[in-house]
């Protein structure tokens, strides 16, 4: 099973460094603009009060992503606070376990002490705990299933994460349209959570 799921992030990663390359500055941007609606479409299928673009009253938790991750800082421009991850402290030593920060303001006033990972908000660490407030919440992934399936980067951290999160929260997993399989494509292991619900630039997808 783990060479199995080694051999379909190697796919990915691949198809996502070729995208990077070949993508224009007009294609990125209807990207953006197509997660940001295919986020509102996802709200409204799972039944979540919506003001504008954002759920009306609620804390969203949210990432950031990197390069070649579908481009979602839209969402956390629409939003007004948001839940983020905090990957490493402020001097750039990463940290042991799951983290998150309260974010206010668009994504320009984030910071990156580490390059090599994603922006962060400046201050305000919170614990893992921190997730039982969000009330949706949104996580990266190489690719998922019609069954609910995730495939992550491999190092654990939504695993751990999602320990904390709230009974009823939906989890929605943010791909590029060519990495939503059929059911049953991707192999799920025990500490897997399964997701709720897939945004990619066109689709808004329930799942399960």
């Amino acid at each position: 099973m783990t060479t199995r799921k080694a051999a379909i992030r190697r796919e990915v990663r691949a198809s996502r460094a070729q995208r990077l390359r070949d993508r224009d500055g007009d294609a990125r941007t209807g990207d953006r603009a197509g997660m940001l609606a295919s986020w509102v479409r996802v709200l409204r299928l799972l039944d979540l009060p919506i003001e504008g673009t954002h759920p009306s009253g609620a804390l969203p938790a949210l990432f950031v992503p990197t390069s070649t991750e579908p481009d979602v800082r839209p969402l956390i421009d629409a939003h007004p606070r948001s839940l983020l991850p905090v990957l490493v402290t402020a001097g750039g030593v990463p940290l042991a376990a799951p983290a998150w920060a309260i974010h206010e303001g668009d994504s320009a006033a984030l910071t990156r002490p580490d390059p090599r990972r994603p922006a962060q908000p400046r201050s305000g660490l919170l614990g893992p705990e921190a997730l039982r407030a969000a009330s949706v919440v949104l996580v990266a992934a190489l690719a998922v299933d019609l069954s609910g399936t995730r495939l992550g980067q491999g190092g654990g951290w939504y695993d751990r994460a999602l320990e904390h999160l709230r009974p009823g929260a939906p989890v929605i997993a943010a791909v590029f349209d060519e990495e939503v399989l059929p059911e049953g494509t991707l192999p799920r292991e025990v500490h897997d959570h399964p997701v709720d619900a897939v945004i990619t630039p066109t689709r808004a997808l329930l799942l399960g």
